[in-house]
C-alpha cells in the first residue's frame, strides 16, 4: 500500500542535513521505493493504482523474483541507497518478503514496509522483527464500517487494527497512516485517538492524486476548500503527531532522517523544487526505474540495463535535474513559494506537465498562509 511524498529532508541540521546535501548534489539515490508487486485483497476508492481499481491486470508471472531483487539490491546499495521501502500492492502477499528483507538488512539498509497488514501472521511477524525490518506504516480509514466502505472489504478494519496490536507486540515501530477525502475526513480526529490508543505514530495526508493511467475517477472524493481548511486546522493543532502526507513513497518518519514532500526537501545551497530522480528513486514490480511513485516516468529497466547508467544517463533525468525554481513559470513569484508542498508528480499526473501549479498544492499552501 502506497500514498505519496516526494524528496528526502531531515527535521533538523546534523548530519541528517549533510547526507541530504550531499545526496541530492551528487545525485546519490539515498531513498529507494520498491513496488514488490501491484496485486492487492482491497481495491480501495481512492487508489491511484489501476491494477487495484480493476482498470489494468496485476499479473504476479511478470513480477520480479527473488534472485533478480536480491540482484537489485545490490546494484541499490552500490549506488549509495540506504533507505529502502518494500511497498505494493500488498506486499505481505511475496512469499519471499521476509527473506528479502533480511537481505536488504544484511546489506546495511534501513528497511521499512507499507502495507494493508492483510495477511499478516504471528509467524510472519517475527520473521520480519528477525529480518531487521525498523518500522511498517498500516494504511487506516476511519471507524471501522467506514473503512471496510472504503477498502471494499468487509472485516479489513478488524484485521488491520489486530496486524498493528501484532507488529507493536513484536517490537516493531507501526505508523497509522490516512488519505482524507469526503468520505473519512469527518473521522480524522478519531484516528489520530486511535493511533494514540495503540501506541502508533500517524499521518493524515488530505491530498488525493489522481491514477497512475491519468484516471481521475477518484478526485471526486477530494476535499473541498471549507473541508480541507477543517483538517488543516485540526492537523495544525494536533503538531507533528498529526503529520502532513501520508506519503506514497519513502518514510516520512526516520530516526536520522526523514522523507518530506518538495520545497522541505531543500537544502539550503541548492535550487531545485523536488528530490526525485535526485536523491529519490523507485523500482515497479517489472524492474522499471522511476523517479519515485509520484512521478511515474519510466526511465529504463534495471535488468536490462545497469540500474547506474540509467540513473546517470537518463535523458529524462538529465533534463530534470536542471531545473530550478524559476522554470516554475507560474509558481516562482507566488507569495506562498516557500511554504508550498507542490508536487510536481500531482501536476504531471492532473495537468500533464511538471511544471505548472496544481490545485491541491495551492489550496493547501493558501491555508497555512492564512493559518
Amino acid at each position: 500500500m502506497k500514498e505519496q511524498n516526494n524528496g528526502y529532508a531531515p527535521h533538523s541540521g546534523g548530519v541528517a542535513a549533510r547526507l541530504n546535501e550531499l545526496t541530492l548534489k551528487n545525485n546519490i539515490p539515498v531513498a529507494v521505493t520498491i513496488e514488490l508487486t501491484r496485486r492487492c485483497p482491497l481495491a480501495c476508492a481512492h487508489c491511484y493504482l489501476p491494477e487495484t481499481r480493476g482498470r489494468s491486470r496485476a499479473a504476479a508471472g511478470r513480477e520480479l523474483t527473488t534472485p533478480q531483487w536480491k540482484k537489485i539490491l545490490e546494484r541499490l546499495a552500490e549506488a549509495g541507497a540506504v533507505y529502502l521501502v518494500f511497498t505494493g500492492g500488498e506486499p505481505l502477499l511475496r512469499p519471499d518478503l521476509a527473506g528479502l528483507c533480511a537481505y536488504a538488512k544484511k546489506l546495511n539498509f534501513d528497511v521499512r514496509l507499507y502495507s494493508s497488514g492483510l495477511g499478516l501472521t504471528r509467524v510472519l511477524a517475527a520473521a520480519l522483527k528477525k529480518a531487521g525490518v525498523s518500522s511498517v506504516e498500516l494504511s487506516v480509514y476511519g471507524r471501522p464500517a467506514t473503512h471496510d466502505r472504503i477498502t471494499g472489504c468487509k472485516g479489513s478494519f478488524l484485521r488491520t487494527k489486530a496486524a498493528a496490536k501484532l507488529l507493536k507486540r513484536t517490537g516493531i515501530t507501526v505508523k497509522l497512516k490516512t488519505p482524507l477525502m469526503k468520505s473519512n475526513f469527518g473521522e480524522a480526529a478519531w484516528l489520530l485517538r486511535l493511533a494514540k490508543e495503540l501506541d502508533c505514530e500517524s499521518a493524515l495526508d488530505p491530498v488525493l492524486s489522481p491514477g497512475n493511467d491519468g484516471n481521475r475517477d477518484n478526485l471526486r472524493l477530494r476535499l473541498d476548500k471549507k473541508e480541507l481548511a477543517a483538517v488543516v486546522e485540526l492537523l495544525e493543532k494536533n503538531g507533528p503527531r498529526a503529520a502532513y502526507r501520508a506519503s506514497r513513497t519513502a518514510p516520512r518518519a526516520s530516526r536520522l532522517a526523514p522523507l518530506a514532500p518538495s520545497h522541505a526537501s531543500r537544502a539550503p545551497s541548492l535550487d531545485f523544487f523536488c528530490g526525485a530522480g535526485r536523491n529519490v528513486a523507485a523500482v515497479d514490480p517489472y524492474g522499471d526505474l522511476s523517479p519515485c511513485l509520484q512521478l511515474p516516468v519510466k526511465l529504463g529497466n534495471v535488468l536490462q540495463t545497469p540500474l547506474m547508467i540509467l540513473w546517470k544517463s537518463s535523458p529524462w533525468l538529465k533534463k530534470w535535474r536542471a531545473l530550478k525554481t524559476g522554470d516554475l513559470k507560474e509558481c516562482r513569484n507566488c507569495a506562498n513559494l516557500s511554504i508550498c508542498n507542490r508536487c510536481p508528480g500531482v501536476s504531471l499526473l492532473e495537468e500533464g506537465d511538471v511544471l505548472v501549479p496544481n490545485e491541491p498544492a495551492c489550496e493547501m499552501a493558501e491555508l497555512k498562509a492564512k493559518g
